[in-house]
């Protein structure tokens, strides 16, 4: 059997080297445009002269077709063959960038926004369902996750540049700050394609949904879970998406911005590894509590920063610090559920709960004049979502101790 990747009788396999990597890469050119969502909102705003509300509304949209499709294809992933999922939603996904640029209206750029959003979920849902089937998912969604940090260190240098190709000289008229960014995002769709041929796929078992692995029925208490998770990153994003505002507010500009979320990404690179490590040696409950207050404390410290030094100290921390919990509450919930479902489908809890945080943290910053009430926000998000995972997380501890004791 290959080193790489291969398939063990309870439909478990050893994702690791070239296919994790291909894997890793293809999902996050894939989601570059949803990551960097808070440089599209402002993008929008500036580009199309509208309110942070109808920018948001936009973002909604996108991020809902993602948990919406997303859901949908995490249900249907047993019976779907990845790579046909991953080329054509690809496709789509690369179209939609393109046409972003060329739209002629708010109106149009809705349908469109929504339509790669759409794309973007289906990819989505399959690399989840094919990184719960690893034999150590801790890791492998840690590993993933680590990605976005570098993902994030990139598209932060680049964004605040593209965004200013308009003012090159020779742009062609009626070129805006969006469409420098969206170019970004479409070099990005299209190279995904590149690593379609090399992503590991799940045990032919699993994709058919023998031996009981994809028959059973997730339990609740998992679904409860994935809501809570879903109330917290809803929360995270009502101010997470505006991030690079916060920033402008205290006087920073778009470059030095950058600079932050480069730092921020560092710290994204490193957190998610160290949780994959800890989530496959240790109990689930007590490091993703301790993530949940962390995210808690800096979203009061970023809502009521007002000076840059405040910002510098509270916002990469900030950004980044829910991505810490994920490795180890996507490996509780492949503990409670071994047949992938529950994991595939969580990236549909996350988007909508983050697909209604654009418009959310719009109303709020134009309803309060500042942040510091989206800050207060995130904490009673935070709490909410910690009692909806709670008993998952204690219920895969549980699990993890019977292992142990009967091994």
């Amino acid at each position: 059997m290959s080193s790489i990747t291969t398939a063990v009788s309870d439909g478990r396999m050893d994702i690791g080297g070239p296919r994790l990597i291909a894997l890793t890469c293809l999902l996050l050119l894939v989601f570059s445009a949803a990551v960097a969502m808070s440089f599209n909102i402002s993008g929008f705003v500036t580009s199309f002269n509208i309110s942070f509300t109808e920018a948001g509304t936009i973002a909604t949209l996108e991020l809902g077709g993602i948990a919406v499709s997303s859901l949908v294809f995490s249900q249907l992933a047993p019976r779907l063959q990845p790579r046909t999922v991953y080329t054509f939603g690809i496709g789509t996904i690369a179209l939609m960038n393109a046409a972003t640029i060329f739209v002629p209206n708010m109106t149009a750029l809705l349908v469109v926004r929504a339509i790669a959003g759409m794309a973007a979920g289906s990819v989505t849902a399959m690399v989840m369902y094919t990184a719960g089937h690893s034999r150590t998912p801790e890791k492998t969604f840690g590993i993933i996750n680590s990605f976005v940090g570098v993902l994030g260190i990139i598209l932060a240098l680049v964004l605040p540049q593209a965004g200013k190709l308009y003012l090159l000289p020779g742009a062609p008229a009626g070129t805006t700050e969006a469409d420098g960014l969206f170019l970004v995002y479409l070099v990005a769709s299209i190279a995904a394609l590149f690593f379609v041929r090399s992503v590991p796929v799940p045990p032919r078992a699993a994709l058919a949904g023998e031996g009981g692995r994809s028959k059973a029925a997730p339990p609740l208490i998992g679904w409860l879970a994935l809501v809570g998770i879903g109330i917290i990153f809803f929360g995270h994003g009502v101010l997470a998406l505006y991030i690079v505002d916060v920033g402008k507010g205290v006087g920073l500009s778009a470059e030095t911005i950058g600079l932050v979320f480069s730092f921020a990404a560092i710290m994204g690179i490193a957190l998610p590894l160290i949780a994959g490590f800890l989530g496959a040696k240790f109990p689930a409950t007590p490091p993703v509590f301790i993530v949940l207050v962390l995210a808690a404390i800096f979203a009061l410290l970023l809502g009521h920063a007002a000076t840059p030094l405040a910002y510098f100290l509270s916002a990469p921390i900030y950004a980044f610090v829910p991505i810490a919990m994920l490795p180890i509450a996507l490996g509780a919930l492949v503990r409670i559920d071994p047949s992938g479902r529950l994991a595939a489908a969580h990236p549909a809890f996350v988007t909508l709960g983050g697909a209604a945080a654009p418009l959310t943290g719009g109303a709020i910053r134009d309803w309060a004049g500042n942040f510091s009430a989206s800050g207060w926000f995130v904490v009673g998000c935070i709490a909410v979502g910690a009692v909806f995972m709670a008993a998952a997380m204690l219920k895969a501890d549980q699990l993890r101790r019977q292992q142990l004791a009967g091994a």
